[in-house]
C-alpha cells in the first residue's frame, strides 16, 4: 500500500513539474543594445503557400536592427528551438522592412503588403505577394 501511495505522489509531482515548466517564460540572451536597436518578443506565425503548404509558429525574441541582430524561436517549454544571427541584409524576409514595420513605419517593400492597423494592439500582418511564392507573416507582440 505504501508503494502505491509513493507512486501516486511521484506521478502527481511529475505532472506538476511538467505544467510549471510549460508556464515558464523565456529569457533569451540579450547582449548590449545600442540606442538605434530594438527589442521585441511575442508569438510569430508564418504560412507559405508552396506545394504542400507549410506553416510555422513559435514564441520569439527579436533584437537588433536590419544590419545586425538576433532572432530566437522557443519551444512551448521555453527552450531555444532556433537562433538566427545576421550582420547583413538580403534574406528572403525583408529584414529592414520588418524592423520598420515593428516601429510603425511602412517603407516601400517590393512584393510585400503590410497591415499595421492593429499594431497598437501588438499585432502585425504582412503578405508576400510576388515575385516569390506567396506567404503570410503574422506577429503578435507580448505586452
Amino acid at each position: 500500500m505504501q508503494l502505491g501511495l509513493r507512486l501516486a505522489w511521484t506521478a502527481i509531482l511529475s505532472i506538476a513539474i511538467f505544467f510549471i515548466a510549460g508556464c515558464a517564460s523565456t529569457t533569451g540572451a540579450r547582449g548590449p543594445i545600442s540606442q538605434n536597436d530594438g527589442y521585441w518578443q511575442g508569438r510569430l506565425a508564418l504560412k507559405v503557400y508552396s506545394t504542400p503548404v507549410q506553416a510555422f509558429s513559435a514564441d520569439f525574441e527579436l533584437q537588433g536592427n536590419a544590419e545586425a541582430g538576433t532572432l530566437s524561436f522557443f519551444t512551448p517549454l521555453g527552450s531555444t528551438a532556433a537562433r538566427l544571427q545576421w550582420d547583413a541584409t538580403g534574406a528572403t524576409l525583408p529584414v529592414a522592412s520588418l524592423f520598420a514595420w515593428l516601429k510603425g513605419n511602412e517603407p516601400a517593400t517590393p512584393g510585400w503588403q503590410v497591415d499595421l492597423r492593429d499594431l497598437p494592439n501588438g499585432r502585425l500582418n504582412a503578405q508576400r505577394l510576388a515575385p516569390e511564392i506567396p506567404a503570410d507573416l503574422k506577429i503578435i507582440l507580448q505586452r
